[in-house]
């Protein structure tokens, strides 16, 4: 947000004082979630039927994802802080992550989800927790926050092809892996327009 990446000008640079809405999506690469996922995939081999990535991040009684989901929460509170100083006008709209794994916690263990039958509840639970602090520092930042989780729910990755959104370690549709596809994207901007028309 406030260093650039690559060639590409910090983001936080495109907002000025004649901005009229930001929305933004951050957290997730804070709390090294792609870096637990390859962990995640790489122990389930050692115990696919167990929950290795639980045993591994939090069996010793502290969960180091909440750990880093709660030092990450004074950096998106100083971003929206810093949209509002540059934009004081502006509409700011916390977007949520949708729904990567199933509801009910039932996993589908396989080459594509390398993920053990018992650690898919635990990652859903870590992302529902992410989304709550998300949903919080909006609140108290004086942004809004969109709730994708919800629309999203039964469109997993393990959902069957034609009714997934959200794609695999090994994406079938154009997406990146573990990243919402063409539908997820727009379920997601669904999600976001209604919360506008809500919220004029």
């Amino acid at each position: 947000m406030t260093a650039p990446q690559g060639t590409a000008a910090p983001q936080l640079d495109a907002v000025n004082r004649h901005t009229g809405l930001v929305t933004l999506t951050i957290g997730g690469n804070d709390i090294g979630f792609t870096t637990v996922l390859g962990t995640c995939a790489k122990l389930s081999a050692t115990d696919p039927a167990g929950a290795p990535c639980w045993d591994h991040l939090a069996g010793s009684g502290t969960d180091r994802v909440t750990e880093s989901i709660a030092a990450t929460a004074p950096k998106v509170a100083e971003v929206i802080r810093g949209i509002h100083r540059r934009a004081s006008h502006a509409k700011v709209v916390v977007v949520g992550y949708p729904g990567i794994f199933p509801e009910d916690g039932v996993g589908c263990t396989s080459a594509s989800v390398p993920l053990a039958a018992g650690d898919f509840a635990y990652l859903r639970d870590r992302e529902k927790e992410l989304n709550s602090m998300l949903a919080r520092q909006a609140r108290l930042g004086g942004a809004t926050y969109v709730n994708t989780y919800a629309p999203t729910v039964g469109h997993d990755l393990c959902a069957p092809t034609g009714e997934r959104w959200i794609e695999t370690f090994a994406p079938q549709s154009p997406a990146a892996p573990l990243h919402p596809d063409a539908l997820g994207e727009r379920a997601m901007a669904t999600a976001v327009e209604r919360t506008l028309a809500h919220h004029r």
